[in-house]
């Protein structure tokens, strides 16, 4: 594999769930200049090497000034702020930034799945201003639902703490998903490939797969950490129309978290719908030992203390 090479890389959301994982793959690599765009109140704090800038992030005059003389811009907001994205986007513009990484971390942006949901279906809007405006160009990093953000949050169908599992028709179709850490460690060798390897992802997506695998295989996993068997749980295989019947009663009863997750999850388990990407992997051909599948599932249960 050719040399790395380092870059200036403005952060955005450093400090959540995947951008914590992804400013520690990038200080890792020991080439970059880190420098991390926060708003004025927040506290979180970073190691020193990190160059710091406070400010308005709907300010697009501030952005542009801390965006000056970068060549990438990562952006890994959660989904209450990312009403920002359209000024962040125009900021990168005015000050030449070379490469952005949008709020993507998530589902392949070609998948059927983009139209069931408005979320997904907005971040096509946020790669067109990209290209509109014509400075720079976009990278989506794809990696499906994490495998273990959702284990811990009651997703991929199976609640631990409640000992319920729905397995979607009975949960043998295959899918990719990704841990944070490897989706950060990812970001992080593609943020160093030399600029002649980086560009062939200009105006495409990057697929970061951890693990391809079905809805019974992970609930088999949680099995062999919980040390329980089928028998200790309330299993069931519900359809397609059953759990949007389910999701859409949710949502009736105020209960979003649970209306969201149940079809998110079961859309991305469809055949079909796009959560089957292991043809497209890119992630396979970088600098990154495998993982191990239990000791993920695991330390994820014990670490949301459900095991």
């Amino acid at each position: 594999m050719s040399p790395k090479q380092g870059r200036k890389i403005a952060l955005v959301g450093a400090s959540g769930n995947v951008g914590s994982q992804t400013l520690s793959a990038l200080l890792s690599q020991n080439i970059h200049t880190i420098t991390v765009i926060q708003r004025p109140e927040s506290t979180a704090e970073f190691p020193p090497k990190v160059i710091l800038n406070k400010g308005p992030l709907d300010d697009e005059a501030f952005l542009a000034g801390a965006l000056n003389g970068q060549d990438v811009l990562v952006l890994q907001l959660p989904r209450p702020v990312t009403d920002i994205r359209p000024g962040l986007i125009r900021a990168a513009a005015k000050a030449n930034v070379k490469y952005i990484l949008p709020v993507e971390f998530g589902t392949d942006p070609e998948a059927k799945i983009v139209d069931e949901f408005d979320h997904l279906a907005q971040k096509r809007e946020t790669r067109k201003l990209v290209e509109d405006l014509g400075t720079s160009s976009w990278i989506a990093v794809v990696t499906n639902p994490w495998l273990d953000l959702g284990l811990s949050v009651g997703g991929w169908g199976i609640r631990v703490k409640e000992r319920k599992a729905a397995l979607f028709e009975g949960g043998n179709t295959k899918v990719n998903t990704s841990t944070l850490k490897r989706s950060g460690e990812a970001t992080a060798e593609l943020l160093s490939l030399p600029e002649t390897e980086l560009v062939k992802f200009r105006n495409r997506a990057f697929f970061i797969s951890s693990f391809y695998v079905s809805q019974q295989e992970i609930f088999e996993s949680v099995l062999r950490a919980t040390k329980t068997t089928e028998k200790d749980w309330d299993v069931t295989t519900p359809t397609v129309n059953d759990v949007t019947k389910e999701s859409d009663e949710a949502l009736k009863a105020g209960n979003f978290m649970k209306s969201f997750l149940d079809k998110y999850y079961m859309t991305h388990l469809r055949e079909g719908f796009g959560g089957d990407y292991n043809d497209k992997v890119d992630s396979k051909n970088l600098r990154l030992p495998e993982e191990d599948f239990d000791k993920v599932v695991a330390e994820t249960l014990k670490s949301a203390g459900l095991a």
